[in-house]
């Protein structure tokens, strides 16, 4: 989570502590007894997705270097025959056509380039191997190109992890903002001319500001319970 919901949650955690405390105030057949339950059970669903959030994050910059290393893996073979194909050129002539690298540096058009080049390659397979290239160098080639195209389907899936889990925290948060936006007219109404437990309720419900530069526009303040300064 950001520093934003991470005040948020801290937040929802001081509230969940005041509606266990004052139980006996806010039943749970009451809306307001459901409102904390709603605040109480956003808390372990955004402990749980908050989780899958952090792993998927993981997960992602694993892939990146999976990624990183299967294209290298792929564009070394396409140099390699890019290379040949120029040296064979002179014995014949209009190879080197054939066996162009991609201009464009997207995942996308390297594989789309190395599947040209394995097509084109078949059919002169003998003379890159009279030219010192290995007898494997076309397996080669095929295995680079399905270690790439593998590692961006990891990356795809595993970048589609961590999406997931941010949206559930964004929407489980929104829900659990909703009950305590909901709860600030509520609350006041049940404790009534108790200002302890209103200077109470006020500091709980709270949600901290980050701190800002003298230049940057101050946050709006949330709604908060007014308190007279005589409370007692």
């Amino acid at each position: 989570m950001n520093n934003q919901y991470q005040r948020q949650f801290e937040t929802l955690l001081r509230v969940r502590a005041f509606g266990d405390k004052y139980s006996d105030l806010f039943p749970p057949t009451s809306l307001s007894g459901r409102m904390f339950a709603t605040i109480a059970s956003a808390i372990t669903e955004l402990s749980q997705y908050a989780g899958t959030q952090a792993a998927g994050f993981g997960l992602a910059r694993e892939s990146v270097t999976a990624k990183a290393e299967a294209r290298e893996i792929l564009r070394e073979c396409l140099v390699a025959i890019a290379r040949t194909a120029g040296s064979i050129d002179r014995e014949h002539p209009g190879v080197v056509k054939k066996f162009r690298l991609p201009r464009k540096v997207s995942d996308g058009a390297l594989i789309s380039g190395a599947r040209g080049f394995a097509e084109n390659v078949e059919s002169m397979k003998e003379v890159f191997v009279a030219y010192e290239m290995s007898p494997d160098f076309v397996h080669e080639l095929h295995a680079a190109i399905h270690g790439l195209e593998t590692a961006v389907q990891e990356r795809t899936n595993k970048k589609g992890r961590q999406i997931a889990a941010t949206l559930s925290i964004e929407d489980t948060m929104d829900k659990a903002m909703d009950a305590l936006y909901r709860l600030d007219g509520m609350a006041p109404n049940k404790l009534g001319k108790d200002y302890p437990k209103l200077k109470e309720w006020e500091l709980a419900r709270r949600v901290q500001k980050a701190r800002v530069s003298k230049s940057s526009e101050p946050e709006p303040s949330d709604p908060a319970v007014t308190v007279p300064p005589t409370a007692a």
